[in-house]
Formats: structure tokens, sequence, C-alpha cells
């Protein structure tokens, strides 16, 4: 299939589940109509009882001012935004049960007829009568009311609000809309008048209280000074600072130094027998003194070995240059002995200084932590009276800043916008919409309750349900045609021409059935009674007899309906006649005028049908019939109702199950077949009759909507 064919068949499929749901509007359009104009007739009665009324609006505006427990200078002169919550407070308060009570209590509304009359009008006392309320009503029992007429509506965007007031009195709506405007106001200036007291007194017991406090800080404060003997506690804590970081440097020093020379009083012990080693050291060798006698050693070395090569050891120059020699050795040795004893006296005096600095540090340290723990609790206790005396100071400023707000009117920025004016005309009840909106919502509402019930209805009412329908085929769907009762009476086979073509389709499918070949004994039955199974009998024998020799037998002797159709004695002889041999089959058989059909009614009504219909006598005539006509009809009881059909259908060719498309359940279908299979029957199909919702063919329906195109043929003779 082309993508084309398939969105043909998708369009065609939306336009059958439109008309699926559209038909069945137009098939009861005058029940809609009749309940749509009752239900608009009843509230337009309901509307003209009503009273009229008025509706009068106010505007106030409620300005951002920060409302708080404490009133101040700062909140009162400088504007500031209210949260949302607190401007969604002030509406609330006006929405309020006391806020209405109070309005009321002021314009005592208690004795105003408004209150106390019903909203209908004096058309019909029984109406006026019934909305009065007991004679003296209290403001609680009329509160409601009040607050159902009073609407609070913030315009968005701004700090207007509307006051709106309706009442069925023009003057009562603009006095009562103005004074919830006036209260509002009023109750402003209460509540600042009640702040401003509250704080005052508030302030005036916290200063006392704080003066108290401030006084038992500064006696403390001062005790402590004297007792601890405190003239300028910082600045005897800044010397003793700058002590103990002298201390503290010395300390270093002199343990560097003591490091220093320990080093090389260790060195002096090891080698104190030995003054070459003491010698070598290089505190010794560096002494200037030392450097001197050493230079003074060498010329006296030189020069005894230069005596030494031009005189004896005896000669006087030698011995005395010898001499001189051995006295500058001796000074070296003793210039050792005093450089190496002066370094063991620095030693020993840095382990003093040492020692010293160090007792001095630790009572510097003493000292410093005692003054710290002084001037913390100094710190302390001025801290606590500074503290209370700028509390006590700013409690001051703030008891001067509310006596000086005395002429201060309200929290919030609150006047009148626009007073209420007096309504000069009503804004309810409105006649015309009110009707106009349950017109529509009454057309609405019973077309949804139509359109639910079909499509929830589990019957074969609509195109989509058949072609899900798989227990049996569908061989025609006959429409619902009702007849005149001028018709009725004239002629039994009167009807629509959609009809006579529908059973002419029913005709063709039972002739033309390619399987087999066409059924010579036809029965009809159904589910259950009422379903029109004898009028699709005697239409379809009629539809025959225009081209072949029929017999139409009607075998539901339980409730026979041909021959009341037909116009006949209910009481004539008939198949149970036949059956119980009583008449012969000429006196039973009646042969209409007009067209080559012939009827066997019912005949009287034996008090066992199923045992006539059992006799082999019943089996025997249909096969005599068989000679003599082209076609034999036979209309049944009910399957669900009677086991009668199922008895008949083991004598037929072929069974047409008739079905109601609008009132015969699925679940009763499927049983009445599955009882016809159970027996073998052979069922040729199912008929859909009195359908309301499926158009079976459109261009049938134009082609043959007019009878002025039809030739009436004289009814053939019979042979």
């Amino acid at each position: 299939m082309s993508t084309l064919d398939k969105e043909n068949t998708v369009l065609v499929n939306d336009e059958v589940a439109l008309k699926e749901i559209l038909t069945p509007l137009w098939a009861r359009r005058w029940k809609i109509v009749f309940f749509t104009l009752l239900v608009s007739f009843s509230v337009a009665f309901y509307v003209s009882l009503l009273k009229p009324s008025y509706k009068a609006t106010a505007i106030l505006q409620i300005g951002s001012s920060k409302p708080a427990n404490t009133l101040s200078i700062d909140d009162a002169f400088n504007e500031s935004s209210a949260s949302k919550e607190q401007i969604q407070t002030q509406y609330e308060l006006l929405r309020s049960r006391k806020f209405a009570e109070r309005v009321i209590s002021q314009l005592n509304l208690v004795q105003h007829s408004e209150f106390n009359s019903g909203k209908y009008n004096d058309k019909i006392s029984f109406f006026a009568e019934m909305g009065q309320r007991k004679k003296n009503p209290s403001i609680r029992d009329i509160v409601t009311d009040f607050l159902a007429r009073l609407n609070i509506s913030p315009i968005s965007g701004t700090e207007l609000v509307k006051i709106t007031f309706s009442s069925y009195s023009p003057e009562l709506s603009q006095k009562v809309a103005n004074q919830v405007g006036v209260t509002y106001l009023q109750y402003q200036d209460e509540i600042h008048s009640a702040s401003k007291e509250t704080t005052s007194q508030w302030l005036v017991d916290q200063l006392e209280e704080l003066g108290k406090k401030l006084e038992i800080s500064e006696q403390s404060l001062q005790e402590y000074r004297e007792n601890e003997g405190i003239v300028d506690i910082q600045g005897i804590v800044g010397l003793v600072s700058g002590q103990l970081s002298e201390l503290t440097s010395e300390a270093l020093k002199a343990a560097k130094l003591q490091d220093d020379l320990g080093v090389t009083y260790q060195e002096i012990q090891k080698n104190r027998l030995s003054f070459e080693k003491l010698l070598q050291m290089q505190e010794v060798h560096n002494e200037s003194a030392f450097v001197l006698l050493k230079r003074n050693e060498e010329k006296a070395a030189r020069k005894l070995n230069e005596l030494a090569q031009r005189y004896g050891p005896k000669h006087p120059k030698r011995i005395a240059a010898q001499s001189e020699l051995d006295s500058l050795e001796r000074r070296m040795e003793a210039q050792i002995l005093s450089v190496v004893t002066s370094i063991e006296k620095d030693y020993f005096n840095a382990v003093e200084k040492v020692n010293a600095t160090e007792q001095r540090l630790a009572e510097a340290k003493k000292d410093y932590i005692r003054l710290s723990r002084l001037q913390n609790k100094f710190s302390q206790l001025s801290r606590e009276v500074d503290t209370n005396k700028e509390l006590y100071n700013n409690y001051l400023v703030r008891l001067k800043e509310a006596d000086a707000m005395g002429n201060y009117k309200a929290n919030f920025y609150v006047r009148f916008i626009d007073k209420a004016i007096m309504p000069t005309g009503q804004f309810a009840p409105n006649r015309t919409l009110a009707v106009m909106i349950s017109f529509i919502l009454a057309m609405v509402f019973i077309s949804i309750v139509i359109i639910m019930r079909e499509l929830l209805m589990d019957t074969l009412n609509s195109r989509r349900k058949l072609d899900n329908f798989n227990e049996a085929p569908i061989l025609a769907v006959l429409p619902k045609i009702k007849a005149s009762s001028s018709e009725k009476k004239e002629d039994a086979y009167s009807t629509d021409n959609r009809f006579t073509e529908a059973i002419r389709t029913l005709r063709t499918a039972l002739l033309f059935n390619n399987e087999k070949a066409p059924p010579k004994v036809i029965a009809i039955t159904s589910s259950v009674p009422n379903e029109g199974k004898s009028t699709v009998a005697l239409h379809l024998a009629r539809s025959f007899s225009e081209m072949e020799k029929v017999l139409l037998i009607e075998a539901d002797m339980r409730h026979p309906t041909i021959a009341k159709n037909m116009n006949l004695n209910q009481h004539r002889p008939g198949l149970s006649n036949l059956l119980a041999k009583t008449h012969q089959i000429n006196e039973c058989i009646i042969r209409d005028k007009n067209v080559k059909l012939d009827i066997l009614t019912s005949g009287i009504s034996p008090a066992n049908p199923l045992a006539f219909l059992s006799m082999k006598r019943f089996n025997m005539l249909i096969k005599v019939f068989g000679n003599f006509y082209d076609r034999i009809i036979i209309e049944t009881p009910p399957v669900n109702a009677v086991s009668d059909a199922v008895i008949i259908s083991k004598l037929v060719e072929s069974v047409l199950y008739v079905v109601h498309g609008n009132r015969t359940k699925r679940e009763q279908i499927s049983s009445g077949l599955r009882m016809l299979k159970q027996v073998n029957a052979p069922i040729e199909g199912v008929v859909i009759n009195h359908s309301e919702n499926i158009d079976t063919d459109k261009y049938q329906n134009k082609y043959y909507n007019s009878r002025n195109n039809i030739i009436k043929l004289a009814a053939r003779k019979r042979g």
C-alpha cells in the first residue's frame, strides 16, 4: 500500500469515528433540545425570583512601612519596603471575622433588613418566606453572609487594594465599602497607640534595670583597682614587657658566650700539661703579646745561631745570647699560662652571668604573668562597664525618640484613593448570561452523557464494534425506521426505502453466497424478545416473493406477532392447528393479495409449544411445503429465552440471527450463538436491526430517497 493510500485510510477511519460520535446526538436531537430548554427555562425562572444586587468599590493604598514591636525615628521616617508576607497579612486582616464583626457593629447591620430577608423577591410568597432569617439575629449569625458579600482584591503590581461589597441596596453597598476602609484606618491608629504605650513602658523598665547593672559594674571595677593598687596597668605591663624582652636577649647572648668559652675551656683542661699543644690553640697563638714574644724569640735564636758559628760555647757574647733566648722562652710560657688563666676566668664569669640572667628572667616572667592576670580582670570589668554604659545610652535615646513620635499615626502608610460611590445599575443577576450559560452547559452535559452511554454500551451499535465482531459474519445492517400510524393501519410492509434496500441487500447476500447453494428453508431467530425478528422475517419473505413463491411460517407460538401486525384475527387457525390435526392446510395458510406471499401464522398457543415443534409431523410439513414453495422462512422464538429455536435449527438449511443494534449485549449474542453452534446449527450470519449509529450506504440513501422515480409494477398473478 502506498503512502497516499495509507493517509486516505486514516482519514476515512477518522471520519467514521467522528460520525459514530455525532450520529447518536442527531438521533436523539429532540431529547437534547427538550432537556436543554427545560434546564434553560428552569434557570430563567429561578433567576427571575432573585433580588437585584448592587456592587460598590472603594480603593485603599496600603504603603510599605516596616512594623515592629518598638518604634524608632528611622523606622518612621525612612522608607523601607515591606515583605509580601506583611502586605498579605493586611489583606487577610481585612477578610477576617473579627474585622467583619467590628464593621457590622459600627453600622448596626444586625437590625438592617438586608440581612434579615432572603435573596428572593416578593413575586412568590413561598420563596420570599423561605430565605428569611430569625427575628433577632446576632453578629455571629450574619458575619458569614457579610464576608460572602465582601471582596478584598489587591491590584497586582501596586500598593492598592479594592474593597468591594455587594448588596440588594445600593446605599448599603456604598456605606459598607467606605466603612471597611475607615475601620481599617482606625485599627491602624489603635495599633500605633498600643505599640507606643507598650514601647515607652518597656523602655522605662529596661533603663531602670540597665542603670542598676551599670552602677554595680562601676563599683566592682573601682574596688578591684583599689585592692590591687592599680594606677596605670597598661604602662606597668609595658615596662615589664620591655624588661622581659631585654633580659631574654641578654640571656641568649650570655648562653652563646658560655657555649663558646666552654669549648675552649675543655680544650685547655685536656692539654694543660703540654705547652706545645697549648701553643697551637688559636686563642693563645693569636694573642698580641705572645706574637711579639714569638718574634723576639726568633730573632734571639737567629742571633745565637750566628754567634755559635763564630764563637765557642763559653764566649761571653754567645753566653749572653743564650741567656736572652732562655729569658724569652720563660716569658712565653708565662704568657701562655696568663692567657689560659684569663680564658678560664672568662668562662667562669660567663657561667655566673648566665645563671644570674636566667634568674632575673624567671622573676620578670612571674611579674609579667601576674600583671597579665591583673590586666585581664581589669579589662573584663572595664568592658562590662563600657557595655552597660552603651546599652543605657542607647535605650535612653530610644525612649526620647518614642516620646518624640507622638504624632506618628500608623505602622503602614494607609489612605483612601477612591471612596465608593452609589452604584446606578445592578450587576447581578445577569439573566441573559445565566440563561446562555445554562443552555450551553445543559447541551454539553446531555451530549456528553449520550456519547458516553453510546461508547460504553456493550452492543453492536457502531461500525468499529462490527469490525471487531468475529463470532459470525455480518450479513446486513437494517436502519431503525418508525412508520407513521396511518402506514401501520394500511400496510404492514410500509417502511422507509432505506430499510427496503437493506432487506434486499440481505436477500442478495443469501442468494449469491459463493461457498454454497442458496438456502431454501431459512430460520430467523434472536437472542432475546423484541429485537425485530418478526419484522425482519416478514419483510425478507416479501422481498423473496418479488421473484419466487415464498411461505412464511410463524413458529413462535409463545408470543406471536405476525397476525397482529397484519391486522388478522389472532385466534385464527395456524401452525399449532396443523400439528394438532384440527384443521386443513388451506384453512391455515393466508395468501397476501398484494404480493406473491403465503403466511402460516402460529395459530392458537398450545400449553407446550416445544412438544409440538419436536413432532415428526413438523419436519414432514416442512418437507411437504418444500415441494410447493421456492423459499420457506420460519420465524422462531429467541434462543436465550427458550430452546424452540435450537430444535427448529436442526430442520432448516440456514439460520439468520437478528440482533438489536442498540439493546442486545455482546454477552447475550455470544451466548445464543454458542448454543446454536453446540448443535451444529447452520448459522448463516448476523443481521443488525434497529441501527441508529451505523450509516449503511450514503449513495443508497441519496439514490432511493425520493419515491417519485420509482415505477410501481402490478402484482404478479399467482400460478
